[in-house]
């Protein structure tokens, strides 16, 4: 990828979270990670477009710093 696709990706990524209220993507979205860049547009398009989480098949996988099974919650 290269730097203009980067950061273009990056500018959507923060334009769509402006966008979009969902209380799991306000608190264990990582928009300063580099990963997966491509699978939050796209779950962050669909919420903008009104689908469900459950609607949506990576949902949870964009959820970075959602904690790990048997983790222990703040």
């Amino acid at each position: 990828m290269s730097d203009q696709e980067y950061i273009e990706k990056r500018e959507k990524i923060f334009s769509l979270l402006l966008e979009v209220s969902d209380s799991l993507v306000a608190k264990f979205f990582d928009p300063d990670s580099e990963k997966m860049l491509d699978e939050k547009i796209e779950v962050l398009t669909a919420l903008k477009e009104g689908r469900k989480p459950s609607e949506i098949p990576k949902y949870y996988d964009v959820l970075e710093l959602y904690p790990e099974e048997g983790a222990q919650w703040d």
